[in-house]
């Protein structure tokens, strides 16, 4: 069996991820003031990362599907040739 290359889409909400990670360290903490704008940036990538959280969740659940479709295939496939 070989392994395929992460698709376009995982890796870039992967990227966004860590790119979105980056950019919340470089913020003004919680307890300090923030103007409107700063309010509305953090509200923004709180927003994206929820956003590419549940995508990778969702792309996760899909993964865990297809092994068990693929194991059930391997055992259906054995047992014919048994």
């Amino acid at each position: 069996m070989t392994i395929k290359p992460v698709p376009a889409d995982a890796l870039a909400g992967f990227e966004t991820l860590v790119r979105e990670c980056d950019r919340s360290a470089q913020m003004r903490t919680l307890g300090e003031p923030m103007t409107d704008e700063e309010l509305h940036a953090r509200a923004e990538l709180i927003a994206k990362v929820i956003e590419t959280r549940n995508k990778l969740h969702i792309l996760n659940r899909k993964v865990e599907e297809l092994q068990l479709a693929l194991q059930r295939f391997a055992a259906r496939r054995a047992a014919s040739l048994s």
